[in-house]
């Protein structure tokens, strides 16, 4: 079985007979950033109202009207401690709303650039699939393991799916015949191109490539992806899919592109091949 996925140049072929093994060309002197959470921390206020109370104890007398009037201060102090701390809770709650406005106006819009954004600046990071029940293929000979590459876990596949505006599906990742392949997480986007959301999460560990380069590889991901899915699940029917040596194709339907980024052609513009004969 051959499946390939885009390097920025050309593609890498991945060849398998089953399971499909990787064959991927190295890239060297990358750098994977980790950018850990910021975390608030949360401030407490103590109420006076229970030392008001103890001094209302301690100062109580046997007089009755000494003992009202320490009783009427007590309930004074704490009536005063009490509006003070909702007065502090209520200015608090008034600045949570601040917060998440400030974090809505800096969200982009779901599409390529979002996740090409995320990679970048490492909110986004990539996860696979640990455990072997969930990578174990049933053979006529038995069973065997298919390689974790090809399954990215839960929690990146739904990220993936939130940033570019699409959903999870999970179908097997390769033409199987009468092998049965456990499902993979693949990323149905609503112009109905489907892909392995492993193979484009691959590029994570790339976050240092220019925006625009970033954006070619994803780009050229998701449809030399699209294409081999549309193959996959009809079975090997028709032709393979082939690609020319750092094609990219269209940008992505009903997604923004910057400006200078899509060529006279229609393709999104690889930076990669700029200046290289052809």
């Amino acid at each position: 079985m051959i499946d390939t996925v885009s390097n920025g140049v050309g593609w890498i072929v991945r060849v398998a007979a089953h399971p499909a093994t990787a064959v991927a060309a190295s890239q060297a002197n990358t750098q994977q950033a980790d950018f850990g959470a910021v975390l608030g921390s949360e401030t407490s206020q103590k109420t006076q109202s229970s030392r008001a109370a103890e001094t209302a104890d301690e100062s109580a007398t046997t007089s009755a009207d000494t003992l009202a009037s320490v009783l009427a201060s007590a309930n004074a102090t704490a009536a005063a401690a009490t509006a003070d701390s909702a007065s502090t809770a209520s200015a608090a709650i008034a600045v949570t709303p601040a917060a998440s406005d400030t974090t809505s106006t800096s969200t982009t819009k779901p599409g390529v650039m979002a996740l090409v954004q995320a990679m970048m600046n490492g909110t986004f990071q990539t996860s696979y699939v640990t455990d072997p029940a969930k990578l174990t293929q049933q053979t006529t000979y038995g069973t065997d393991m298919m390689p974790a590459d090809y399954y990215a876990s839960d929690a990146t596949a739904n990220q993936m799916a939130q940033l570019l505006g699409g959903k999870v599906v999970h179908l097997q990742p390769f033409h199987a015949g009468m092998y049965v392949e456990p499902t993979a997480n693949f990323i149905e986007l609503p112009n109905g191109q489907t892909f392995n959301a492993a193979d484009v999460a691959y590029y994570s560990r790339y976050g240092d490539l220019s925006q625009n380069q970033m954006l070619a590889c994803v780009t050229q991901t998701i449809n030399q992806g699209a294409a081999w899915t549309s193959y996959n699940q009809s079975g090997g029917k028709g032709t393979m899919p082939e690609f020319a040596l750092g094609y990219v194709g269209p940008p992505i339907s009903g997604m923004d592109y910057p400006a200078g980024t899509i060529g006279a052609d229609g393709n999104v513009i690889n930076p990669a091949l700029q200046g290289v004969a052809t």
